[in-house]
């Protein structure tokens, strides 16, 4: 006897695609030419702005009538305008500052707050290399003596703007102070 060396899987796998395949055609075959699918498009296409224009149609009659109704109380408002009056308070001209009128205000940027002397040195020594005109001052706050490195002063905001982008351009993030000058808190 011979025995057949065709897989069971096979023999029910075989018929199955084949029915398949038979069944994709018989859809592709239901499936509307290209010319009938426009002709579908069209169709509706015409239908919904048939629906459009009904709708805009009646929304204009809507609002005619509305309009004739409500013309006089709903747009009164431009003579109310009219008949308001507003009175704006005194006020004294502006006077500008004299252009050779000197700086009320400096402007000092702080690099950093140290608890040790040595750092604030060290970042002092590195603010000086970057041509930065830097200073050091010590002082005591009831937590301890903080040493506070500063840069500055500045009274013309170009050279500020300058000094803070090379301090930020190193990774330092400067804490901007702004005190009045000494000769304009005296004059006061």
């Amino acid at each position: 006897m011979s025995e057949s060396r065709i897989p069971g899987w096979l023999w029910v796998t075989t018929p199955a695609c084949a029915i398949a395949f038979a069944g994709f055609l018989i859809y592709l075959n239901t499936q509307p030419s290209s010319d009938e699918m426009e002709a579908v498009q069209g169709d509706a296409r015409s239908v919904l702005q048939q629906g459009i224009d009904r709708a805009r149609d009646k929304m204009a009659e809507k609002a005619a009538e509305s309009m004739g109704e409500e013309s006089q109380a709903a747009y009164d408002f431009y003579k109310l305008l009219e008949e308001q009056k507003v009175e704006a308070p005194k006020v004294e001209a502006y006077k500008s500052t004299p252009k050779g009128a000197a700086t009320q205000y400096q402007y000092i940027l702080q690099a950093g707050s140290f608890r040790n002397s040595e750092d604030a040195d060290r970042m002092r020594a590195n603010l000086l290399l970057l041509g930065l005109d830097a200073y050091q001052k010590a002082s005591d706050n009831g937590n301890g003596v903080w040493n506070r490195v500063y840069v500055g002063p500045f009274t013309n905001r170009s050279k500020l703007n300058k000094a803070m982008d090379i301090l930020v351009s190193n990774n330092i993030s400067p804490l901007t102070l702004k005190r009045p000058l000494p000769t304009a808190s005296s004059d006061n």
